[in-house]
């Protein structure tokens, strides 16, 4: 049977794009895989570092938290939140996040911060979500101690008015008194 040169254009015209439509497909899929193996990675690491937290976050100390409002580094108009942390584990803490909380005595959260009190790297960008990908600058050696200073960058104007005016902040015998808690929620071990 002869095949027409029109028909023959139309059959390598079909082809290819049956063609293309399935290695960009195969491509496609390819990338998925691998993007859900690290979306997969990812939230192992995450489950790990928040897994550790609540096993080893005994041993870690938190102590001396306050507010305060005067810094030399920190612009006046920034409040922050000052302490100290200590290892009293027998392992080294290479990555801790601690979370803060500022809440009336009725539960009503006001404020709420993660720190990471060891230091990141430059490079880095702290946020929450991504607690297996954040590289601290420093390492806590067992017995170890350090104090941290946090600014306050995005806390609401109520609470700032109280920090800023002294009045009785963070004391549990006002009505209207925000309390503050501190817990470590994410933690890395070498």
């Amino acid at each position: 049977m002869f095949i027409k040169r029109k028909h023959r254009l139309v059959i390598i015209f079909s082809s290819l794009i049956i063609i293309v439509v399935g290695v960009s497909t195969l491509i496609g899929y390819s990338l998925y895989v691998h993007w859900k193996e690290d979306s997969f990675a990812l939230k192992y690491r995450n489950s790990i570092y928040k897994l550790t937290a609540e096993l080893f976050k005994d041993k870690i100390a938190i102590s001396n938290v306050s507010v305060g409002n005067k810094n030399s580094q920190i612009p006046s108009s920034v409040p922050f939140v000052k302490g100290s942390l200590k290892n009293n584990s027998a392992k080294t803490v290479s990555s801790v996040l601690i979370e803060l909380v500022f809440q009336e005595p009725n539960g009503i959260v006001v404020y709420k911060d993660w720190i990471y009190p060891l230091g990141v790297k430059k490079t880095q960008k702290t946020f929450p979500l991504f607690y297996g990908l954040v590289e601290t600058s420093n390492v806590l050696l067992p017995g170890e101690g350090i104090s941290f200073r946090h600014p306050l960058r995005n806390c609401p104007s109520a609470v700032l008015r109280r920090i800023t005016e002294k009045t009785n902040f963070a004391r549990k015998d006002e009505k209207n008194a925000i309390e503050i808690s501190c817990s470590v929620v994410g933690l890395d071990l070498l």
